[in-house]
């Protein structure tokens, strides 16, 4: 029969799929297929499925397995003759073939039965029906890497962290024997990482293999957009499913390229199994204490996403949550291992309570506990608060707002007489998806508050994410999800209640290195805050699901009790490595509890999607191991194997090398005074990158108006220093009043918190300045602090028409992107950099300030992420010298009365006031025309997007050499270190 030797133009190519158990071997009988427009010149289809195209003149090749192939061929035959259409396009059909192999032939189509896993027969039937090697080849399997410009792409099943114990590994696995098709090729090749190898492997040049997890964070492949109109698509709350879904399944691309013959790997690195850091090998394992995990049946209703409620001493119950029909009203108990009925059981909550899922308990003491919020429906969250006594439940204040999967800590609160608890909730999702970033506190008397925050750094608003207490007014937040759908990228925030719980403080903690997760546990025991199960960006495995954060207390000298609560310590995360047996529980939407050394976990479980459902049978009780040494509670499992001889400390109690020198007076050089006439000579000065001092500018009638007297007398004496969220200036004299920064040495440390904040009136606040309070007051918007930057003119009304920035400064004026007002006493600022240029505008008083250029930030210990040092540079000398390691010298200003300071991006400085009252204002403004980040930057600090992405690549580096020694991991890091360093002189020496 003829046999053509060409195609027309725009036919099409196809090819068929092949999953393999090995390299060349076929799993089953799934066919998939890509079609592409074919070149002019490239002969006859290959590799094809049953396509059909419009253009008669098309040739397609059916590859299906033998051992199946007669009855699946000929069906598709069948379907082909009993259809007019399908006819017409292959007819005429031929009845000679050239090999027993192919069932069914015609001048625009074949079909070839073979099994793949025989690929020489398959070879032999392609070389006589095509010339391959003018062909385009784009999915077909492995043995066409012998082939040129080869593109395959494959979604395949895989176990991510190559343990197939896992529940959802074996929910799938048993849904596909139910169907009667195996998955056999996740058994060969696990991981990604295995997929990734078997494609090199097989002769192509380049592989990626990467979950779809993985690929869903990746915003060339999924835009923050798109992610974020998911809700408005389908109101969605499912996260920890769809991301246990993602994590099982693997995107291969391999390709094979003409006039290629180097080999090279573009495999997208997977996550770590565990990020610990460089401190975890002076850990004393948990894993060497003693551990037990029992588990018994759990003989109540499976359930997740419920909330545990305290019975009493031995009895607890879990309550609400979502079982297998739905929303769940009714509470379970459960007693306690080891523990004898024999205490009054505290009521339960009633049925009153409407039935709702992720809402949360938290136990005040005394029989007491507030239930909070929670959700019916993903789109429809609850407000409703209900409290119990020892006589029972009642409800209370309703939330500020509906919110469900929120995070909820017991704090103490100071009163007169004797402390109160109340209950810090941040974050969560609101009716119709909106992400909460706001912290509310709960008072018995007051009701719900919503407190201001007070940070260096931007912790950007979630849901999913957990705190705990680690004291009566701190603790730790960690993991959650933000409003695009992706697991939060900080890691740990430490979190403290201050000034008489009026706001927030926030730190990032970088030295605690754990990956981020969302639905977790977080707990606090005897041997540290646990944090339990949830989902991260890799698969947790068995070993790694509960971790234990300790304190590493540092010896520290001339530290009172009281700062050594906040000084001289790190925290470390260790894998509280368990074997749970079979089968294993799968930790979402559990509920865990602490009662002395035995950790409690019940409920939990995910809707598999198509798979089916799995929930947790079982009840697990882990007995943790007892302190190992005596001494402060849990931190004793630290053992410091790296001692650091020689170390001195400043009189902040920091730790400084003895390579650091002090800088004196040689070291400084006086800053350029300037007048200026024009906006012109204001820019050219600008692009000069160095600091500068205006003189003689008018920046209005304040710099002779403000006194104190006066300032007391425009403002109002009762006004308050700094607003409350949602406060109008309006209405100030109803609010309640909130903080300054009030200092007991010359110098504040960010880092350190050496000072408190404590409510003042504005008019009294004025007073004690003059009469030498170490005091510091920094503005925010009148209308909304959190969320917005501050204007001077829009929260100082009465005083706008004394300041205003004069037209030699229009660039300012045209880019301004925030104007805070700034008071102090005679107290040092801490040493810092901004992001965004600004002008600070000195009106009454004077101070001195020593500036350092950016590439000093690394002398300086600013922690990655920070933009505040702990180092005082003024800790010898009041003009500015300090303790520090070979900076450049640094450059001093003394500014007086309508002085204008210029300060380029990223100049660190700190200022030191010369008389009791210092007035300024700081205009912040847009200098870069790109590079700034996203979102909200209330302070105008916030790092600048490229540095950000590169702390996100320097962290993928860092773990593409996974599974590589250590030590040659570490050699290949300082060689890239190298090269960055290497690159950024080469950018400062241009410039």
């Amino acid at each position: 029969m003829e046999n053509p030797s060409r195609v027309q133009d725009h036919d099409y190519i196809t090819a068929g799929q092949a999953k393999a158990e090995d390299v060349g071997e076929a799993k089953n009988t799934e066919d998939k297929s890509v079609a592409l427009p074919k070149r002019p010149e490239i002969e006859r289809i290959k590799g094809g499925l049953a396509l059909i195209s419009q253009n008669s003149s098309q040739k397609m090749l059916k590859t299906t397995r033998k051992q199946r192939s007669d009855e699946q061929v000929m069906g598709k035959k069948e379907v082909i003759m009993q259809n007019q259409e399908l006819e017409r396009l292959v007819n005429p059909l031929h009845t000679d073939q050239k090999h027993p192999g192919i069932l069914l032939r015609s001048d625009n189509y074949l079909a070839v039965g073979c099994d793949l896993r025989d690929v020489s027969t398959l070879s032999s039937i392609l070389d006589q029906e095509l010339a391959l090697s003018n062909c385009l080849v784009l999915c077909v399997a492995e043995w066409a890497a012998g082939l040129n410009d080869v593109r395959f792409c494959l979604l395949e099943q895989c176990f991510p962290s190559g343990d197939q114990k896992h529940p959802f590994a074996q929910k799938m696995l048993q849904h596909f024997d139910n169907l009667n098709t195996p998955l056999k090729c996740v058994h060969t090749y696990p991981t990604p990482e295995d997929q990734h190898s078997r494609f090199l492997g097989a002769g192509f040049h380049s592989a990626q293999a990467r979950t779809l997890w993985d690929i869903w964070h990746d915003t060339s492949f999924v835009e923050p957009r798109s992610r974020s109109l998911l809700n408005s698509i389908e109101p969605f709350d499912e996260w920890e499913e769809f991301a246990l879904f993602s994590l099982h399944y693997v995107l291969v691309e391999a390709s094979k390229i003409c006039h290629a013959p180097d080999v090279h790997n573009t495999k997208r690195p997977t996550m770590s199994p565990l990020e610990l850091g460089a401190q975890v090998n002076a850990v004393q394992a948990i894993n060497e204490m003693t551990t037990e995990v029992v588990s018994s049946p759990n003989k109540r209703r499976q359930r997740k996403f419920g909330a545990i409620t305290v019975g009493n001493q031995i009895m607890i119950g879990m309550h609400g949550g979502i079982g297998d029909k739905g929303r769940i009203q009714t509470t379970d108990r459960y007693q306690l291992p080891g523990a004898e009925d024999s205490c009054k059981n505290l009521p339960d909550p009633p049925i009153t309570i409407p039935a709702r899922a992720c809402h949360s308990i938290t136990c005040l003491g005394g029989g007491r506990e507030l239930l909070v919020g929670g959700r019916t429906s993903p789109d429809e969250a609850m407000s409703g608060c209900w409290l119990r006594n020892v006589d029972g439940w009642k409800a209370v204040h309703d939330l500020p707002k509906s919110l469900y999967r929120h995070c909820a800590a017991a704090v103490s609160i100071p009163r007169e007489g004797d402390d109160t608890i109340g209950v810090l909730i941040f974050g969560g999702r609101t009716t119709g998806g909106t992400i909460n970033g706001e912290w509310y506190l709960w008072q018995e008397t007051k009701g719900w508050s919503g407190l201001p925050v007070v940070s260096d750094s931007l912790c950007e608003p979630r849901f999913g994410a957990t705190i705990a207490a680690t004291g009566a007014r701190q603790g730790l937040l960690l993991g959650g999800m933000t409003e695009q759908g992706t697991l939060c990228a900080g890691g740990a925030w430490e979190w403290s209640l201050e000034n008489e719980s009026s706001q927030i403080s926030l730190r990032p903690r970088e030295d605690i290195h754990i990956r981020p997760r969302m639905g977790a546990s977080l707990v606090q025991s005897s041997a540290g805050l646990l944090l339990i199960g949830g989902v991260s960006r890799s698969l947790l495995s068995e070993g790694e699901e509960i971790l234990c954060i300790r304190d590493v207390y540092e010896e520290t000298d001339n530290l009172s009790n009281s700062q050594n609560n906040n000084r001289g310590h790190s925290m470390v995360a260790t894998p509280l490595k368990l074997e749970f047996g079979s089968p294993r529980p799968l930790l979402v939407g559990h509920s865990a509890y602490i009662t002395g050394r035995n950790l409690f976990v019940a409920g939990g479980g995910a809707v598999c999607f198509s798979f089916g459902a799995h929930w947790n049978q079982d009840i697990w009780t882990i007995h943790l191991p007892e302190n190992g040494r005596s001494g402060s509670p849990a931190q004793r499992w630290i053992t410091d194997t790296n001692p650091q001889p020689n170390i001195r400390r400043d009189i902040d109690g920091q730790t400084e090398d003895p390579n650091m020198r002090t800088i004196g007076p040689a070291d400084m050089e006086d800053i350029l005074r300037v007048k200026i006439e024009t906006a012109e000579d204001f820019d050219r000065l600008v692009n000069l990158s160095r600091p500068f001092v205006i003189e003689n500018l008018d920046i209005g009638s304040c710099t002779k108006t403000w006194t104190a007297k006066e300032l007391i007398k425009r403002v109002s004496p009762d006004r308050i220093v700094l607003p409350l969220t949602g406060l109008n200036w309006a209405s100030y004299a109803d609010a309640v009043q909130v903080t300054v920064h009030q200092a007991q040495g010359d110098n504040m440390n960010f880092q350190r918190k050496n000072f408190q904040y404590v409510k003042k009136p504005f008019g009294d606040f004025i007073t004690d300045c003059t009469r030498g309070a170490k005091q510091y007051m920094r503005s925010l918007s009148a209308e909304k602090p959190a969320d917005q930057p501050a204007s001077f003119r829009d929260d100082f009304p009465e005083l706008r028409n004394d300041f205003h920035l004069p037209e030699q400064l229009a660039t300012v004026a045209q880019n301004e992107h925030s104007s805070p007002f700034r008071i102090s006493g005679p107290v040092n600022m801490w040493l810092h950099y901004d992001v965004m240029a600004n002008v600070l505008c000195q009106i009454r008083g004077s101070k001195v300030l020593a500036l350092y250029p950016p590439s000093d930030a690394l002398h300086f210990r600013i922690p990655p992420g920070s933009s505040s040092s702990p180092i005082n540079v003024f800790a010898n000398n009041t003009h500015g010298c300090g303790v520090v390691t070979n900076p450049h010298p640094h450059i001093r200003a003394t500014l007086n009365a309508g002085d204008v300071l210029y300060i380029p991006p990223l100049w660190l400085h700190t200022a030191a006031p010369t008389e009791n009252l210092s007035v300024s204002i700081n205009v912040f403004f847009k200098s870069f025309k790109t590079g700034y980040s996203a979102g909200r930057d209330v302070y105008g600090n916030r790092d600048l997007q490229p540095y950000e992405n590169g702390r996100r690549a320097i962290e993928k580096m860092v773990k593409s050499f996974d599974g590589l020694p250590k030590d040659i991991a570490a050699a290949y890091l300082e060689r890239l270190s190298e090269e960055l360093k290497t690159k950024a002189i080469a950018l400062r020496e241009s410039k």
